[in-house]
């Protein structure tokens, strides 16, 4: 959204799938194809083939989300959305339509290489060099069996990223490993956290489950075969089992289809994409922020727990989640802040806070993602001065006249 005024073009109504194409695995798409639309397709016409889907609305633009680098339940494994582009057809400032990647040369939208790579000129811009019109996105093999899994801790995120997480990511068996520390009263509506607590109960002593927060991770597992589902799953309790007896831990992992109507309720929650309305409950006068990083994989614990004490210095209930993005080569790490938005003081005490997580994500070496104004300009602060220079010097070539989203990002 413009900082400074201006125009706004709504592009909802370009909402064509424009191409489908089974043996090279991609979909053109226009600016307003929602992820509902492109899953209904995907499921009616090429139920053999899968994207990778946010948890956000049905009615989310996928193209909008692919260029802000958004996440989805197929990142662990592919990394973000962005990554997942294969071609786009661009609207410059100064009028002229383009194409970039294979596309520009030929008739298939298969990707960027081996040309000169310019998708990056316009991915993370936020519309401050050009309206993409078209996109290609990249579509992936869906196997006949797609199971999931949680992993459950009463303890904090350390019982996972002290050692398991890194193994995990390394044992390269799961399509999705994500989740994060949530308080038992923000749960509800997201999860059976009531379920929840009678099976851990069941298991070990926990009197006030209902003040307390839970580590919880959500494993994805696909297959061609029950042989296979049964062999990876094995490796996974097999680390497991190994870091609650050499660490003392308490994780507890369970199929959900082990767990009847409980694990049912599970499995909806990962069915993505999904509109949460109670995250929007959490806090009365319904609103919701958060600050969302790509930070290291190894740093990821040490900014949790700093943000975390952030949270609990402002007097928020901790909420944070994680997700190894890329197969490990990068982490997630989002802390997510129900507030009241008709609270003036309670919006600047919200604003402050994330100030300061932003600080940590800086400091553990990591970078904001979908970053608001305010944030990059802390941002490239810190950066290189010669990268900074570079990317005025682009902003400026491609728009001359100044006219594309003046106030974003920092120009």
């Amino acid at each position: 959204i413009p900082t400074k005024g201006g125009i706004l073009i709504d592009l909802k109504r370009m909402d064509q799938i424009i191409e489908g194409d089974e043996s090279n695995m991609y979909a053109i798409i226009e600016p307003g194809v929602t992820f509902g639309l492109l899953k209904k397709l995907l499921d009616d016409e090429y139920p053999q083939l899968r994207y990778s889907y946010p948890m956000a609305p049905p009615f989310t633009s996928v193209v909008c989300n692919a260029l802000l680098s958004g996440l989805g339940n197929l990142s662990y494994r592919y990394g973000s959305m962005s990554d997942m582009v294969s071609g786009l057809e661009v609207v410059l400032p100064t009028g002229e339509i383009t194409k970039i990647g294979m596309c520009a040369v030929s008739p298939y939208w298969l990707g960027r290489h081996p040309l000169p790579d310019l998708m990056g000129l316009f991915i993370n811009w936020q519309g401050t060099t050009g309206i993409v019109t078209k996109m290609a996105v990249n579509l992936w093999p869906k196997p006949p069996i797609i199971k999931n899994a949680i992993i459950l801790t009463m303890g904090g995120p350390e019982d996972i990223y002290t050692s398991l997480i890194f193994k995990l990511v390394h044992l390269q068996v799961c399509d999705e490993l994500a989740g994060g520390l949530f308080h038992y009263s923000m749960s509800r509506g997201m999860l059976p956290v009531d379920d929840i607590k009678g099976m851990i109960t069941a298991i070990v002593k926990v009197d006030d489950m209902e003040n307390r927060s839970f580590f919880l991770t959500q494993l994805t597992v696909s297959a061609n075969s029950d042989k296979e589902f049964k062999q990876k799953f094995k490796l996974i309790n097999k680390l497991v089992n190994e870091t609650n007896k050499n660490e003392g831990r308490q994780l507890f992992l369970f199929k959900t289809e082990d767990l009847a109507d409980i694990g049912k309720k599970i499995d909806n929650f990962m069915e993505l994409p999904s509109q949460i309305p109670s995250l929007y409950d959490l806090r009365e006068g319904g609103g919701l922020t958060w600050v969302g990083s790509y930070v290291p994989l190894n740093r990821w614990l040490e900014g949790c727990q700093r943000g975390l004490k952030v949270m609990e210095k402002y007097g928020w209930v901790p909420g944070v989640l994680h997700r190894p993005m890329k197969t490990g080569h990068y982490s997630v790490m989002r802390f997510f802040i129900p507030l009241n938005k008709s609270d003036p003081e309670e919006l600047k005490k919200a604003r402050k806070m994330c100030e300061e997580i932003v600080d940590i994500v800086l400091d553990i070496g990591g970078f904001p993602y979908k970053v608001p104004s305010w944030a990059a300009k802390k941002a490239f602060e810190r950066a290189d001065p010669n990268f900074v220079g570079l990317m005025k010097k682009i902003k400026t070539l491609l728009d001359p006249n100044g006219i594309m989203n003046p106030g974003r990002l920092i120009f």
